[in-house]
């Protein structure tokens, strides 16, 4: 371009036009910010789908399991605190998904027929949260009850040549065998693949007070310690954007405690300085966060689980993990737990970490203590030996020996026995 003027005056209208832009996007910046975190951070009204109905397996709490493959107590494969990332359970999910979906009670049994039973081939399963019943057992396993129940474990075994056959355990000494579907063979070869690794039930043991069918392992290796605090991301500002509130309310001020609280009518939210949460509802709440689809305990268990997410991903939290439903005149109440590489922490004061009360299909209120818990890189603090903790168990009448941490406010963990 030989003009000077011309060009000069090109590049001057290009430059105009850049800095524009660069204007326009900056100031577009926060509008983008806030999108993301002004919007449900969890599903809608509008988002419909399956995950508005349907609980996630993986909110609920971790599994024991034991494999038999035949009477020698060499040929038993304990596995304690299994969550549903662990390969040996998705590996064996399907087949109690099978055998549950089509599960024909036959009737209670006594203790010797399911023993017999456990000498060949087969699975046994136990919730490490308690009793549930069996609709919400059936939910975590993706199926429909197929009658009602409470069921604390449940065993699959391959002692015939056709269906295998399914027990449901009370916990309270009542045992229902049901036939299944499922068939032998398939149980029998997901046997075979699981290595033996010599534990065995108490009643094999000469403890014969333990709990009589606690999985015991030879050997147990220390969990390790763990350290305990209030995560980062706990503040007014993050809880209210996950709760649905609005962040900037005015409606709202702070007791002698230290304890802010925000009134947003129907609703009140209680945000503690220790990381004590609580909400009261006194009417509907439009939020869909705050209300199930429906009233069928797999509405209720996956607005639940999508409340336990919002807390936990809202402050950084752990993750929640269902342990225990109860049933009310009026709703549901919904008790969860926090739980280290599937081994549960208790708090000293006995309280749950979070618990969601429904009445219908509507979060009437919780309470939330909000925890981050970090494995340590350091050596773990002895565990005492898996054959001195049961012994001392034994001198406690229906002791159920287990691991757990307790968190009694000091930031640091070590591993214990529990009876």
């Amino acid at each position: 371009m030989r003009d000077p003027r011309l060009r000069n005056l090109l590049q001057n209208a290009a430059l105009l036009l850049l800095t524009a832009s660069a204007l326009l996007l900056l100031a577009r910046l926060p509008l983008l910010q806030n999108i993301r975190l002004s919007a449900p951070p969890l599903f809608t009204a509008e988002s419909g789908g399956e995950e508005e109905d349907a609980p996630s397996a993986a909110m609920f709490a971790s599994v024991n399991l034991m494999a038999t493959r035949d009477s020698d107590e060499y040929g038993r494969c304990g596995l304690l605190y299994a969550g549903m990332e662990d390969e040996t359970l998705q590996e064996v999910i399907p087949l109690f998904q099978e055998a549950l979906g089509s599960a024909v009670p036959a009737g209670a049994v006594e203790d010797t027929a399911l023993r017999e039973a456990l000498n060949h081939p087969g699975l046994y399963l136990e919730f490490t949260g308690g009793p549930l019943s069996l609709e919400a057992a059936a939910a975590w396993l993706g199926e429909d009850a197929p009658f009602p129940s409470v069921v604390r474990s449940m065993a699959l075994t391959a002692e015939g040549d056709e269906g295998a056959t399914l027990f449901l355990l009370d916990g309270e000494g009542a045992i229902t065998r049901c036939a299944t579907a499922l068939p032998v063979s398939a149980l029998r070869s997901s046997c075979e693949k699981i290595s033996p690794n010599g534990s065995y039930f108490a009643y094999e043991t000469g403890y014969t007070t333990l709990a009589p069918y606690t999985v015991l392992m030879p050997r147990v290796a220390p969990p390790p310690d763990v350290t305990a605090e209030r995560p980062a991301g706990y503040s007014a500002y993050n809880l209210l954007t996950a709760l649905d509130f609005n962040a900037h309310t005015l409606s709202r001020y702070t007791e002698s405690s230290g304890a802010e609280v925000v009134e947003e009518s129907p609703r009140t939210l209680r945000i503690g300085p220790n990381g004590n949460v609580s909400f009261i509802s006194r009417g509907t709440i439009a939020s869909p966060l705050y209300r199930a689809s429906g009233t069928g305990l797999g509405e209720v268990l996956a607005a639940g689980g999508r409340l336990a997410s919002a807390l936990a991903g809202g402050t950084g939290s752990s993750s929640l993990f269902l342990q225990s439903v109860e049933e009310t005149e009026t709703g549901r109440v919904l008790r969860f737990r926090y739980q280290v590489d599937g081994i549960p922490v208790y708090f000293s004061d006995g309280s749950d970490a979070l618990t969601v009360t429904f009445q219908g299909a509507s979060v009437t209120g919780f309470t939330y203590r909000c925890r981050a818990y970090t494995p340590s890189e350091e050596a773990p603090a002895a565990l005492l030996p898996a054959g001195m903790a049961q012994a001392i168990a034994a001198a406690y009448p229906d002791s159920a020996l287990s691991i757990g941490y307790e968190d009694d406010g000091s930031g640091y963990l070590t591993a214990q026995w529990y009876r």
